[in-house]
């Protein structure tokens, strides 16, 4: 679906993409690749910057690579995710970055016993994500690793010989995408409504409430890739890291995040979800990525996974 068959129509557009390639640090391709955060317009950073590059040398982005993301990258997003056959949303996601890592990984040469670099870290990233390799994510392209690779490629019925080129990205980004799909279905998106802050209402069960007229203000706003979770999980406590009882306050408005993108205890307004407190932690919520909490599992399977806008409260 994406790899990258539609930005090679032309001799013309893969010698510039080459060209442009690089000029790409290796550092900043590969994080690129193995990054989940979401990426999106108002952003400036330089991954914001490695999606220009790649977006200018297949067509898509006209300007010079500045690292903020305007309208004009969000437009060019949009078509390349139209041409890729994605939802054309302006947001880099893991889907838009699968497609983008497809382009990188035409370009970055052979991986072989010996290689060393970011880009051998990202393929060891990739190769744990599949359950394939256990050890050290240190970019050294070691025998652990070269045995992951052959596993990985005996499992995909791929020619086996321990070195990393073109087939064997192919039945990584296969793979990747398979991951996604599993993930998507067995969390059904539903559609998400947008909605205005309102007045402040109470978001943890036994807390003082405030009046609903009182005027809200959001002094940051970003987006956030979410999913939900419920406190009746095997090996869950109920307990959240701030200290909320859960099973005692079934109707809490409670996120997990990341607390050194949003401190422990900051008061949200989450889009399609409410006013909520930023009490929990999460071993996969790293960057831009929240965790939702609902009293039941159904509640949770139809929150499903989604992008959202998420307001920080004064």
């Amino acid at each position: 679906m994406y790899y990258g068959n539609a930005m090679a129509k032309s001799v013309a557009v893969a010698a510039t993409f080459t060209s442009s390639f690089l000029l790409l640090p290796q550092y900043a391709a590969a994080h690129l690749i193995s990054d989940d955060g979401l990426i999106h317009k108002g952003m400036q950073s330089e991954d914001v910057k490695t999606v220009q590059t790649i977006l200018k040398a297949t067509g898509d982005y006209p300007l010079r690579p500045t690292g903020y993301f305007g309208s004009v990258t969000e437009k060019s997003v949009k078509q390349f995710q139209v041409r890729n056959g994605l939802t054309a949303d302006g947001l880099v996601g893991e889907q838009t970055k699968q497609a983008l890592a497809a382009l990188i990984h035409k370009n970055i040469g052979l991986l072989a016993k010996g290689s060393q670099g970011e880009y051998v870290k990202s393929l060891q990233q990739y190769l744990d994500r599949f359950g394939f390799y256990s050890g050290s994510i240190d970019g050294y392209f070691g025998s652990i690793t070269e045995q992951a690779v052959v596993t990985l490629q005996r499992n995909t019925n791929i020619e086996v010989d321990g070195i990393v080129g073109p087939q064997t990205w192919g039945s990584i980004e296969k793979l990747d995408e398979e991951r996604y799909t599993a993930e998507s279905e067995s969390l059904p998106r539903r559609q998400v409504q947008q909605h205005q802050v309102p007045s402040v209402r109470t978001v943890v069960q036994g807390a003082a409430s405030a009046p609903d007229a009182k005027p809200v203000t959001a002094v940051k706003e970003f987006y956030a890739n979410s999913t939900a979770y419920t406190a009746s999980c095997s090996g869950c406590s109920g307990i959240t890291a701030t200290g909320i009882n859960l099973m005692n306050n079934p109707n809490a408005k409670v996120v997990a995040v990341d607390p050194s993108v949003v401190p422990l205890g900051t008061k949200l307004y989450v889009e399609g979800y409410g006013y909520a407190v930023a009490g929990d932690t999460g071993g996969a919520i790293k960057g831009l990525r929240i965790d939702v909490f609902f009293n039941s599992n159904t509640e949770a399977l139809q929150w499903g996974r989604r992008t959202v806008k998420v307001q920080v409260l004064q």
